[in-house]
């Protein structure tokens, strides 16, 4: 089978390997440059020509001989890196191919180790081909409908790694979700988001290298615990707010927002979390339209079939604060039909004696991050200045609602009218049967 990237490759570079740099060429080698060093190119059948070549985040430049000005450039990020050995007389020539198909370029290196040193930065941003010379896979950890989940050991450093390893025939919608799953993990970085260290394909897979989390997901920290603090909450739910307001102010939306998706980072805490799985994210345009997301943390909106935005993250952050605060889901059914039903119509029951116990602000917050209605559900960056963080950090630069107007779908209020709200919430009768902590 070809390369899945391939297509993605001749938008930047439809017909030839390099392009004349732009203008602002010069700039991106000074402020993106991550490697450079000497190399040799074929200049006829028989010979090599030697200059010097910049890796940047995203491209290659050729330098002229002079070596202080590109005199070409290439786009490097979907294209793929293959390593090769040539016999030449009594000698052996080290060096890669970068390309797809009939649209590459051969580099060849002084020797083995300059091979390695290339190969080791190139890694960083194309597509790579040898993943069993690199890793020892130990066991799978994981399965999905179009993933599998191993953990696999780098046979240089010896470090573990997760390796989400994809049949090309399953991928979802063509490429498009694991081109997207590769832009967004390699273009925004955060402490708070899992990280993404290399990519591989082969001819059946497509292999992502990524941090590995042996203390597992949220979903296993609450099967042994059932729920958190409340103080535990509110700082597992922040760490999860400022990946949302992050990936939001770069217009990536993530789609879905559940426990397995939540990494736990040690075992001395329950709030040290990183967000993985972004393959059904998208960066998004005003509107999206595509349903998709895992039963029971649905944002209405989409399973009502309207265009939506960023605030369907924030529906499920708020179904993952009612588990994490009661121990049951608030959605439940006989079958994913009855869940998805009970999840679009959006009723919330706290009448359980658990919730008695959860402060007013706490029940306030999940009532606003779960409102069915996305033009008044609180954003990211509103959800972070709700008074339930302040008094749970006591941290003093939080701007919090009760001084400060957080847009005209703010919660605005001091803390008469707070207490006066949530004693007219509690007239709220309905009532739905109680759940078990069961996995979506």
């Amino acid at each position: 089978m070809s390369s899945l990237f391939e297509k993605a490759d001749s938008n930047s570079n439809p017909t030839n390997f390099w392009s004349i740099p732009s203008q602002d060429s010069l700039k991106e080698i000074q402020k993106k440059s991550i490697f450079q060093g000497f190399l040799s190119i074929p200049q006829s059948a028989s010979s090599l020509k030697k200059r010097k070549f910049i890796i940047t985040k995203s491209k290659i430049f050729y330098m002229k001989k002079s070596a202080k000005t590109p005199k070409f450039m290439s786009e490097i990020n979907w294209k793929k890196v293959e390593p090769f050995t040539e016999e030449c007389l009594s000698d052996q020539r080290f060096g890669f191919r970068l390309g797809h198909k009939s649209i590459f370029q051969d580099f060849y290196t002084k020797n083995a180790s300059e091979l390695d040193l290339w190969l080791d930065n190139l890694s960083k941003i194309s597509i790579m081909s040898d993943l069993e010379m690199d890793f020892a896979i130990i066991k799978e950890i994981g399965q999905g409908n179009f993933a599998e989940i191993l953990l696999a050991e780098d046979l240089g450093d010896h470090k573990q790694f997760a390796i989400k390893k994809i049949s090309k025939n399953k991928l979802l919608n063509g490429t498009l979700s694991i081109e997207n799953e590769i832009e967004i993990m390699r273009k925004f970085p955060h402490p708070n988001i899992v990280s993404l260290y290399k990519i591989y394909e082969s001819e059946s897979t497509i292999s992502l290298i990524l941090e590995y989390f042996p203390e597992g997901d949220l979903f296993q920290r609450l099967l042994k615990k059932n729920r958190l603090e409340e103080h535990n909450a509110a700082k597992l739910m922040m760490n999860l707010l400022d990946a949302l307001n992050f990936l939001h102010e770069n217009h990536v939306i993530h789609r879905d927002l559940k426990l397995e998706n939540i990494l736990m980072k040690c075992s001395d805490n329950d709030y040290e979390i990183k967000l993985g799985d972004f393959g059904l994210a998208c960066i998004s345009g005003d509107e999206e339209v595509l349903r998709c997301g895992s039963p029971g943390y649905i944002a209405p909106e989409i399973l009502n079939r309207q265009p939506y935005s960023s605030k369907v993250d924030i529906f499920g952050a708020g179904v993952i604060l009612y588990v994490l605060l009661s121990g049951n889901f608030p959605f439940t059914g006989k079958d994913v039909g009855d869940v998805l039903l009970k999840n679009r119509k959006c009723m919330l029951s706290f009448s359980e004696k658990r919730w008695k116990k959860t402060s007013e602000y706490a029940v306030d917050l999940v009532k606003r991050l779960m409102d069915p209605n996305p033009a008044t559900r609180l954003s990211s960056a509103e959800a972070l200045r709700h008074p339930w963080f302040y008094q749970h950090t006591k941290k003093r630069s939080i701007e919090t609602p009760m001084t400060n107007d957080i847009g005209q779908n703010s919660i605005e209020i001091n803390i008469e009218v707070f207490k006066k709200h949530n004693s007219n919430q509690k007239k709220d009768k309905n009532k739905n049967t109680r759940i078990k902590l069961i996995k979506q």
